[in-house]
């Protein structure tokens, strides 16, 4: 497969309360988390692959994708990550660059040529361009990098002052829900170097920011092989418990305190059902 730019687009990332592992307690929707916690001895998140030369295991503040059922144990904890369209994107430039360092010596002479070794990092930048957007809260927190923002709803008017804050977004490549596909997203946290907006005689107000890749943020591309249709869901982050503390849905949407549901969606205070 070979993916056209119209394949890919780019989120904003809202972080949702984490979810602590324990006792039957496994994930309600499939989607993107970053990992908390791992516990000591005993986790239930992936192990990697023992197939893969070089592989590692997860690690905590790494962003993955994990399916709908995934048992959390006691020890392990991740955070829901919410993903919002950004509307105003048109392209995404993204360059990565390493460093080498010349080492030659006499010993090079005879060869005629340079010997290098790589060196231990590697640069990420590129620019975003889009269009000026009256109504987008994503241009408005990059303007807010760079200038004082004053809000005015009709009834209360609100500053905020300047402030320089790192932006999560995440990229997808591919986007597929197809079985056995593979799908392939990149998690970009940024920091914003420079903002641009034109206004010209004629044609579109554009919005344009420069950025350098944050490595500090776990920065990372995501290959991952879909392996379940998708549920009519909105959100993501909660338990397969939902408000029930037992941890047992109830399909009428109410909860049994006691734990035992009623298939007729009314609960025998006595713990017994009735059909």
């Amino acid at each position: 497969m070979k993916p056209g730019g119209k394949d890919g687009k780019l989120y904003g990332i809202t972080e949702k309360a984490a979810i602590a592992g324990g006792s039957g307690v496994s994930l309600a929707t499939s989607g993107f988390y970053r990992i908390k916690s791992i516990a000591g001895t005993g986790s239930s998140l992936p192990q990697p692959d023992a197939n893969i030369s070089g592989g590692k295991g997860l690690r905590p503040g790494q962003v993955v994708h994990l399916w709908k059922g995934q048992a959390l144990a006691e020890g392990d904890s991740v955070i829901p990550l919410e993903i919002t369209l950004i509307g105003f994107v048109k392209d995404v430039s993204n360059s990565r660059q390493g460093q080498s360092y010349d080492v030659s010596t006499q010993e090079n002479l005879d060869s005629g040529v340079r010997e290098y070794i790589i060196g231990a990092f590697t640069e990420g930048s590129g620019t975003i361009n889009g269009t000026f957007e009256t109504d987008s809260e994503a241009q408005r927190a990059l303007l807010n990098q760079f200038t004082e923002i004053t809000v005015d709803d009709g009834t209360n008017i609100t500053r905020l002052p300047a402030k320089q804050v790192k932006q999560d977004y995440m990229m997808s490549r591919r986007e597929t829900e197809t079985v056995g596909e593979t799908a392939v997203w990149e998690h970009f946290p940024v920091t914003v170097e420079s903002v641009t907006t034109d206004k010209p005689l004629d044609g579109e107000q554009n919005f344009n920011f420069n950025y350098k890749i944050d490595g500090g943020n776990f920065p990372g591309i995501i290959f991952y092989k879909v392996k379940e249709e998708p549920a009519d869901e909105t959100s993501t982050g909660e338990t397969s418990g939902g408000d029930n503390p037992s941890g047992n849905d109830d399909p009428s949407g109410s909860d049994d305190p006691s734990g035992n549901d009623d298939p007729s969606g009314n609960d025998d205070p006595s713990g017994d059902d009735n059909p």
